[in-house]
């Protein structure tokens, strides 16, 4: 499974990362599909994680939930 990095963005209150097209592209293919939510594992700061992916305002977003952010440390 592909890595990345990227800067924390916020919509609202909303902190979410966007995963490169590279990525995206994986995750479409693992998924089958390229529509709706897309659930997604992954590890943030080493720790694991289980989250959705969702499409919103045409971008493609991972949202940082509030245990999550705990856990890695970046709350």
């Amino acid at each position: 499974m592909p890595s990345f990095s990227d800067k924390i963005k916020i919509i609202g209150i909303n902190p979410y990362v966007v995963p490169p097209a590279e990525v995206l592209k994986t995750i479409f293919k693992q998924a089958g599909k390229t529509k709706g939510t897309i659930p997604v594992k992954g590890t943030l700061n080493g720790k694991k994680y289980i989250q959705t992916l969702v499409k919103y305002s045409g971008k493609w977003r991972l949202y940082l939930n509030g245990p999550m952010r705990e856990a890695a440390g970046i709350d």
